[in-house]
């Protein structure tokens, strides 16, 4: 049997860090893009008795952390072979380390006969992922523009969602610095021990923002409210950051071609989890490449990549050999 998983990238527009009795703890906004894209496709093969796995060398390792884990938690599994046909760049604001291993534990699930889970976050739990925002996580299975409730006070209370379909014809600009990534590890696990709860009037304000603002431009499709109410929620949110990344963007190259982008009278940026990337949101292709022309001739053009990215409105796409499961989404 051979298994193929495709999975678009995740945006994040900042973790809120609320009290348990906020609503917002851990809890935010984000949405699922198509670029850049993960495809992974997992085989048995009879004849091998040791794992094979065609990716470069970091990603190869994180495989056979992941192949290690499913099989000391979730199945017993055999010796398989593994190849990733497209990959997204680690670190770099995107969720690529959810986004990767949910598609390959994915992918094992359906090889060991496994059912789809109930919960994905706890999946990816067991996977260990989505140990705070699931943003990532429940877009993996929905796609879309996701409201991240947090966790509940209630320990009782399941975490809850809303999904939007974010509008066909609007884009996001994706710019990234060539040569620098946001934080992960030990340094992002050291801020949030130590970092107070967001405060609650400033939490207040961010929910003010989310309802009615951001829900409702994206449900009448009013691409101006969504713009200003998305730069409005990254800069509340990315203060909350500011001492640990050196401002409400982590990168100082990247805030110097907001800057400029802005006194060109291009607004809405906003970063993407810790970064460095930075997104903007553009009304359409037009709209999109006007800003990438900018982004592009603006003094750090040349040291930034680009991208124009859709929204992906539909969660994973799981595609197998065998005619009983076909090909499906698990959105």
């Amino acid at each position: 049997m051979t298994v193929v998983v495709t999975t678009g990238a995740r945006l994040h527009f900042g973790l809120l860090c609320g009290s348990p009795d906020s609503g917002w703890r851990y809890g935010g906004v984000g949405m699922m893009v198509d670029q850049p894209a993960w495809e992974i496709q997992v085989s048995w093969v009879p004849a091998i008795e040791s794992d094979v796995i065609h990716a470069g060398d970091i990603i190869r390792d994180r495989v056979q952390n992941v192949l290690s884990r499913f099989r000391h938690v979730v199945a017993d599994l055999s010796a398989v072979e593994c190849t990733v046909h497209r990959a997204a760049p680690f670190h770099s604001g995107l969720g690529a380390g959810t986004q990767f291993t949910l598609a390959l534990g994915t992918a094992l699930l359906v090889l060991t006969g496994k059912p789809r889970p109930r919960d994905m976050a706890e999946f990816a739990a067991t996977l260990d992922r989505s140990r705070r925002s699931a943003v990532g996580t429940y877009g993996f299975d929905h796609g879309g523009f996701v409201i991240d409730h947090g966790i509940p006070g209630d320990s009782t209370t399941p975490r809850s969602f809303d999904r939007i379909r974010f509008p066909d014809s609007w884009r996001m600009v994706m710019l990234t610095p060539q040569t620098a990534e946001g934080l992960s590890g030990e340094t992002e696990e050291t801020f949030f021990d130590r970092q107070d709860y967001l405060a609650d009037d400033v939490v207040s304000q961010i929910g003010q923002v989310i309802e009615p603002n951001i829900v409702e431009s994206l449900r009448g499709e009013d691409f101006r409210q969504f713009r200003d109410a998305l730069e409005r929620y990254g800069h509340l949110a990315g203060e909350y950051y500011a001492a640990a990344q050196g401002g409400v963007f982590s990168n100082r190259q990247m805030e110097n071609v907001v800057q400029e982008l802005r006194s060109q009278g291009i607004t809405g940026a906003v970063q993407s989890s810790w970064g460095p990337t930075v997104c903007i949101p553009a009304e359409s292709d037009q709209a999109a490449e006007k800003i990438r022309e900018v982004a592009r001739e603006s003094d750090h053009g040349p040291a930034i990549t680009t991208g124009i990215v859709r929204g992906l409105n539909i969660g994973a796409t799981v595609r197998t050999t065998a005619p009983e499961h076909g090909q499906r989404s698990f959105g």
